[in-house]
Order: C-alpha cells, then sequence, then structure tokens
C-alpha cells in the first residue's frame, strides 16, 4: 500500500537522488542487522531495507530504460533483468559463505559498505531526469 504512493511522490526526482536514497536505506537496513538485538531493532532494520527496495528497484528500471536507445530499451532492460537474475541466484550463496567464514557481524557489516558504495557510484549516475 505504499510503493505505489511512494513512487508517484518520486517520480519527477532525478534518478541519482531515488537511486543513492534506495542504495543508502538498502543498505543500512541489511546492515543494521550487525548491530540490531532487540526485536523492535530488527523489525526497523526490515522497515528500512524494505523503503529501501520500494526506492531502488523502480528506480533502477526508470534509469535504465530512459539512458537505453528507444531500439534498444528491449535489449537494456533484459540485460538489466537478466543481472537481477544472477544476483539474486548467486547472493545468497554468496552471502552463507560469508556468515560461515567471516561471521554475522562481518555479513552484515559488509552490507552497510555495499550499500554506501552503491550510493556512491550511484551519485555519478545521469540520465534524462537529471537537471
Amino acid at each position: 500500500f505504499l510503493e505505489v504512493p511512494i513512487n508517484l511522490a518520486m517520480a519527477d526526482w532525478p534518478h541519482r537522488r531515488s537511486l543513492v536514497l534506495g542504495a543508502l536505506l538498502s543498505g543500512a537496513g541489511f546492515g543494521g542487522l550487525a548491530v540490531a538485538a532487540a526485536p523492535w531493532a530488527v523489525v526497523a532494520t526490515v522497515v528500512a531495507w524494505t523503503l529501501g527496495e520500494m526506492v531502488l528497484f523502480p528506480g533502477m528500471a526508470a534509469y535504465v530504460a530512459d539512458i537505453a536507445p528507444p531500439e534498444r530499451r528491449g535489449v537494456y532492460m533484459g540485460l538489466y533483468t537478466f543481472m537481477w537474475s544472477v544476483a539474486f541466484a548467486v547472493g545468497p550463496w554468496l552471502g552463507t559463505i560469508a556468515l560461515d567464514r567471516a561471521g554475522a557481524t562481518a555479513l552484515w557489516t559488509g552490507c552497510i559498505v555495499c550499500g554506501a558504495h552503491s550510493a556512491g557510484i550511484f551519485a555519478l549516475t545521469g540520465g534524462q531526469r537529471d537537471g
């Protein structure tokens, strides 16, 4: 019930802003599990990464569609979707290995680092809606 209103409110945002915000919220949400001990803290992390995904996923799809030449938009979106499929297949496997070898704190701290790194990369993006 929140995703559509959130995305409508952000429809005119520059891609850069929504991508950076989504990456930071997602990274902070997952990374917060490194220190969350109380049930309310775990719920807060879930709320943060869920909001991050609600901002990030539609924002990334819009960005890819906007930067693609019109005649190649299907190819761009297909490759984008393929890479997400690879990430969803490989990510849990690598996360489990990281959890086993380095522990929970390292895994969740790595999520904060990856989220911040992604936000930094997204801060360099452009696109049609950027002004």
